[in-house]
C-alpha cells in the first residue's frame, strides 16, 4: 500500500467536515430607519463655555446644520437627560446664541431637537 492513502485518510479525519451555511440574503436599507444605537433625537450641536450667571448661551453648531432664530432646542448632559430648553436668537455661521428658557445647562452639553418623550421631560426643569 503506498503512502498516500494513509495520509489522506488521516489529513480527512483531522480536518473534519466543512459545512458551508448559506447567508441570508442582504435585505434592502430603510432610508427612514436609524442605524442601530443611534440617538433618536437629532443633534445639532453643543454648549460652549460661558459664565453660569448668564441667561443665554454660544452653541457650536455642527457642520451642515441649518438652524434658524426662534427654533427651541434641548441640551441634555452625557447620560441623555434634558438640562435645559434653549431658544436659539442668532446665528452666525456655525456659532449660535441660545436664550435659556428653562434648566440650567453645562459646558459640552449636547443640544438635540426635541421629540415629544424629551419635551415633556424637559417641562419638568426649573424656570
Amino acid at each position: 500500500m503506498s503512502r498516500v492513502g494513509p495520509v489522506c485518510l488521516l489529513l480527512a479525519l483531522l480536518t473534519g467536515c466543512a459545512v458551508f451555511k448559506p447567508s441570508k440574503p442582504a435585505e434592502e436599507p430603510n432610508p427612514f430607519a436609524l442605524p442601530a444605537g443611534a440617538p433618536r433625537n437629532a443633534r445639532v450641536g453643543f454648549i460652549q463655555g460661558y459664565p453660569l450667571r448668564s441667561t443665554s448661551v454660544p452653541l457650536l453648531l455642527i457642520p451642515g446644520t441649518i438652524v434658524r432664530e426662534g427654533l427651541q432646542v434641548i441640551a441634555r448632559d452625557p447620560q441623555l437627560n434634558p438640562s435645559a430648553v434653549l431658544e436659539i436668537t442668532s446665528v452666525r455661521g456655525r456659532l449660535a446664541v441660545a436664550r435659556i428658557v428653562r434648566g440650567q445647562p453645562q459646558p459640552k452639553d449636547e443640544v438635540v431637537l426635541p421629540d415629544p418623550e424629551l419635551a415633556e421631560q424637559a417641562l419638568s426643569l426649573a424656570p
